[in-house]
């Protein structure tokens, strides 16, 4: 790296979360749109489909906003990093 620093990536670390981390006890899943439109995704069906173990970032081309949007970035939150309300809008394409 340019500061000088080493950037090592640790075997077994993913890149990104897996959806099966959604399912964990006091979290939840949350799609984010450019727009600013937040909305809790329910991952239970691609859990069903066998992408348990998929990255997040695998899934989020399969989300689409009212906005037009065809794309949304997935988060996974804990219960206090959730607001209170999703503005919803965001859904599931395939």
């Amino acid at each position: 790296m340019a500061d000088g620093a080493s950037h090592r990536v640790l075997e077994g670390w993913p890149a990104w979360p897996r959806l099966n981390q959604a399912l964990a006890a006091r979290s939840s899943l949350w799609a984010v749109c450019r727009c600013g439109r937040e909305a809790v995704i329910d991952p239970r069906p691609w859990v069903g489909q066998g992408l348990a173990r998929q990255a997040t970032a695998g899934l989020e081309g399969r989300l689409r906003c009212v906005c037009g949007a065809r794309r949304a970035r997935l988060e996974i939150r804990g219960l206090a990093e959730a607001p209170a309300r999703g503005a919803g809008g965001i859904h599931v394409f395939r």
